[in-house]
């Protein structure tokens, strides 16, 4: 079949995930089906050929050589393989970053199972893999915490490696380069949301970038190992800070918080430390200079909350019911409440964290997470911390990303204040 006859509504130019390269969507490579096939000049050797098609089958899929019809795609300059949601969604793009064992891992995890249980009831927003190979990390980490077989077994899930099935490898002529892998999700208006007659226009691909601690080190990023790039495009940057890891907030925990985390856990790095090395690529790898602020919203995401909630108290409801759309919509009232209060017990403990993240953003929130809702426990065998299965029950965990998703994307989802939940309103400047 003719490539002409097969239409779709595809974007007209769009970024590689992977690369971060904008292409023309007519450029975007196949990777070819055949077990014959092998052998790319970038993908790699054990890697299926990328090709430019000529014929189609009657789904619109490419034919090989071989003649077997394809599946997958991948970007014209890095060869790594996309979903095909990247040509018909444009791209949201996260990016997480942390100090090891600040609680990032069981956080990301934690996210996205919340992402997929609240988005759809509460704010009418469908969400979905876009492509589940590369998601199996994720999906891995959800399993186990979420899935587990053993439900009063005890869980630990491996730390973010900066090699391994985290990255990809690409060659350009002599020069090996190392991506990192993003994780893929495709958001779309269900058919009760405010917006759903424009599904097609406002559905996104939401891209999260997942970064060890050890990529923020002084020289980690390089030519051949551009691992924090993503910083320059993202729409939003979500700062890990465990305050368990803080010698301040353990002694003003004191006496009221007989958590291991709190008491006896290893202190691994200074934290403002990797944020200020994070805001400086940031300014790198975007078009900020030295003295200037950006409208993106930079949100500082204080961990492990069950730990350390004796010095702040409980949390209220992130969200309220819109009585004119039936969608729920955030409640920036209370958000900012907690952010500011937060924000204030930070400036007294860390005043240099707080500092630093005023300096590159106008929307900086402070937002308490708690992953699991409860401390991790001695496995007897193993001697390890882990956390009982059984009782997770994640706490705001989602508020993040439907802050930025607010800011960036408000006709997805609506914020709102006390007076006008209504109607929503994009939220304001801070």
């Amino acid at each position: 079949m003719d490539a002409k006859n097969v239409t779709t509504e595809l974007l007209s130019k769009a970024i590689c995930p992977n690369c971060w390269t904008e292409f023309a969507v007519e450029d975007v490579k196949w990777i070819s089906a055949h077990e014959d096939l092998l052998g790319d000049y970038r993908a790699g050797p054990d890697s299926n050929q990328r090709f430019r098609p000529t014929r189609f089958d009657v789904h619109g899929n490419a034919v090989d050589v071989k003649g077997l019809s394809c599946q997958d795609l991948s970007c014209p300059n890095c060869h790594l393989k996309i979903p095909r949601s990247v040509l018909v969604f444009r791209s949201f793009f996260v990016s997480i970053a942390g100090t090891p064992s600040c609680g990032k891992s069981f956080y990301l995890a934690a996210m996205v199972w919340k992402m997929r249980q609240s988005f759809p009831k509460m704010f009418k927003l469908l969400v979905s893999d876009s492509d589940g190979e590369c998601n199996k990390i994720l999906n891995s980490y959800e399993d186990q915490l979420f899935f587990s077989s053993d439900k009063s077994g005890l869980v630990k899930l491996a730390k973010t490696d900066v090699t391994g099935d985290w990255y990809s490898v690409v060659q350009y002529a002599d020069q090996a380069v190392t991506y990192p892998k993003p994780f893929y999700f495709d958001m779309r208006p269900a058919e009760d949301h405010f917006n759903a007659d424009q599904t097609r226009k406002l559905s996104r691909l939401l891209c999260v970038y997942d970064n060890a601690g050890e990529s923020f080190l002084p020289g980690a990023d390089t030519v051949a190992n551009p691992v924090t790039r993503h910083l320059g495009i993202a729409q939003a940057w979500l700062f890990c800070f465990d305050p368990t890891q803080d010698p301040r907030f353990r002694r003003a925990l004191s006496g009221k918080s007989d958590d291991h985390q709190v008491n006896d856990s290893p202190v691994t790095a200074r934290q403002e430390s990797v944020l200020n090395e994070m805001i400086n690529r940031i300014r790198k790898h975007s078009d900020l200079g030295l003295k200037d602020k950006t409208n993106r919203p930079l949100i500082i995401v204080c961990t492990k909350f069950d730990a350390w909630e004796k010095l702040f108290g409980e949390l209220p409801s992130p969200w309220v019911q819109s009585p004119k759309s039936g969608c729920h919509v955030l409640n920036m009232d209370q958000i900012e409440l907690v952010s500011d209060k937060l924000k204030e017990i930070l400036n007294q403990l860390c005043p240099e964290l707080v500092s630093a993240s005023q300096s590159i953003s106008d929307l900086v929130y402070f937002v308490p997470v708690s992953a699991t809702g409860d401390s991790p426990v001695k496995d007897p065998r193993s001697g390890d911390y882990r956390v009982r299965a059984d009782f997770i029950e994640p706490l705001w965990c989602e508020v993040p990303v439907l802050l930025a998703m607010a800011h960036r994307a408000p006709k997805l989802v609506k914020a709102a204040r006390t007076n006008d939940t209504g109607a929503g309103t994009k939220p304001r400047a801070r």
